[in-house]
């Protein structure tokens, strides 16, 4: 039977003996997995980072003459994986909270600019008559001519009246501010 202290092992495994990696791998598996898991915690991690161990072992074989070389390579190196691990994921979750950041930011500000469009918008609309402000406001809400009409048991043609009415007033009433009118309903119906 090969036991782990073998110098047969060693001198297979140097030479890329299949059953003496198997071994050393059975020998050191569980117990790497314990001892990584020490430093992370995190199960898929530590497998991958012992996985990685083994076939960094594997590559540079032929570089250890005896068992305990072999052990403090591979506890050396699991260590040092799990530092560089935990720094990944803090670098990972910095990134995360900058980014999260930056996204409540530019939602609160989306806010402001929407709750600002809205206020303009209703004065602007509260200037129009009743009637040709119902129809302008069901058609900026993204509702079509026939659905307008529909709602309001009128007739199309009313509806486009009604609009073209309704458009007439905010350009004379707002001369200066008419294209911003015009963009802030496109930019309505667009985003609907």
């Amino acid at each position: 039977m090969v036991t782990i202290k073998d110098v047969k092992l060693i001198k297979s495994f140097n030479a890329g003996d299949p059953m003496a990696f198997k071994v050393i791998f059975d020998h050191y598996y569980k117990i790497l997995c314990s001892y990584t898991y020490h430093f992370i915690q995190t199960p898929y991690a530590v497998d991958d980072i012992v996985q990685d161990l083994f076939v960094t072992l594997w590559d540079k074989r032929e570089s250890f003459d005896c068992i305990e070389k072999i052990s403090s390579f591979l506890f050396v190196s699991a260590r040092n994986a799990c530092l560089n691990y935990s720094k990944h994921e803090q670098m990972k979750a910095k990134k995360l909270k900058e980014f999260v950041a930056q996204t409540d930011e530019a939602v609160y500000d989306d806010y402001i600019i929407t709750a600002e469009f809205d206020q303009k918008l209703n004065h602007w609309l509260s200037s129009l008559p009743s009637e040709c402000r119902k129809v302008v406001d069901m058609a900026i809400a993204g509702m079509k001519n026939d659905e307008i009409a529909q709602a309001l048991n009128i007739s199309v043609n009313t509806v486009k009246n009604q609009k073209v009415k309704g458009f007439k007033i905010l350009k004379e009433l707002y001369k200066d501010e008419y294209l911003t009118i015009l963009f802030y309903v496109f930019m309505s119906i667009a985003s609907k």
